[in-house]
């Protein structure tokens, strides 16, 4: 990795490092202590570890879509493909502004053989198709909160839905104009043609042939964790209905796409409060969930992603050495 890449990176891991930590102060500043406290102390554990095995039922579908997206560049194994997925993951919630995607790409062209540019093009479209159902949850959270008695609560979530639609038709429309070739017409290096047409063909995964099956993955991972997330404020006493817990998974999901403190650190527990104090709840309960989040859903990913890259250089490191021994005893 050469030194300007290297400065590069430590100083967006720093800027997220940064908005994380003034979100979450943002968060703390009027959280009451002792009612955080009291809330901690009685969370109901079996619920949260329920939640915990929903979320990684969740998971699992996002797996198979994965796994279905790069059958389109190669022959890949599911066990492959769960296991990158997972190290991915681990590593976007232990470092900061989102730089494990980086790390997924390139853990998956050295365990699934396929080239980072083309896995980071189908990982855009994961993304992609993830932002839609991030919609989906906000528009339908609105509809229904339109018809309900709480029409002034929704102006706060009509913003959020409305920058999300804004942000996905560009990204929509700069990935339909990638595919038309229309940026062909441009001379650019030879290096950068190849790259780019290696993301195209990342992206390219999402065709006829795999969009209705990624699609209903789709509705089925945000199914799994729209009821896990409202079951992590079931464990602390809070019960949301099925509208606020729509709207709480589209504003709390979208707060995670933007490169802050690991995970989500700040962004996830102001984005909590924010929507607790829309919907009438204490700010104690807003931290208190997501901070449970981040321990039991994304800890347990992050706990099982990080065993695996140690297995993975406790075996190679003791390839390595027995391999050394072969040589010193070979004549």
């Amino acid at each position: 990795m050469t030194r300007s890449r290297i400065i590069r990176q430590c100083a967006i891991g720093t800027g997220g490092l940064a908005v994380g930590g003034l979100f979450l102060w943002l968060a703390l500043r009027e959280v009451d202590v002792a009612e955080l406290g009291t809330m901690i102390r009685g969370i109901d554990v079996s619920v949260l570890l329920g939640a915990a095995l929903i979320y990684w039922v969740a998971l699992g579908l996002r797996t198979l879509r994965w796994h279905l997206l790069l059958r389109e560049l190669a022959s890949v194994s599911l066990p492959g493909v769960a296991e990158t997925l997972l190290v991915g993951y681990a590593v976007n919630n232990v470092l900061p502004a989102r730089l494990g995607e980086v790390a997924r790409a390139a853990y998956a062209k050295r365990r699934l053989r396929i080239g980072r540019a083309r896995v980071f093009g189908s990982i855009v479209i994961e993304r992609v198709l993830d932002l839609v159902a991030i919609m989906a949850c906000l528009l339908i959270g609105l509809i229904s909160m339109r018809l309900t008695d709480e029409v002034t609560r929704v102006p706060t979530f009509e913003l959020i839905a409305i920058n999300a639609g804004a942000v996905i038709g560009v990204i929509i429309l700069a990935l339909s104009m990638l595919r038309s070739g229309t940026f062909g017409r441009f001379r650019l290096p030879r290096t950068v043609e190849i790259v780019l047409a290696d993301f195209c063909a990342g992206i390219a995964t999402l065709n006829k042939n795999s969009l209705l099956l990624c699609t209903l993955l789709s509705a089925g991972v945000w199914l799994f964790e729209v009821v896990a997330l409202s079951q992590v404020f079931t464990a602390l006493g809070v019960h949301l209905s099925v509208t606020q817990a729509l709207l709480l998974m589209g504003a709390a999901s979208l707060s995670t796409l933007v490169p802050t403190a690991p995970g989500y650190l700040g962004t996830y527990q102001l984005v909590c409060v924010l929507a607790m104090n829309v919907f009438g709840f204490s700010a104690a309960a807003g931290i208190a969930a997501a901070t449970a989040t981040q321990i039991a859903l994304f800890g347990s990913v992050t706990i099982a992603g990080l065993a695996i890259v140690i297995v993975r250089a406790v075996r190679r490191y003791a390839l390595d050495g027995r391999a050394g021994l072969m040589g010193l005893v070979s004549p």
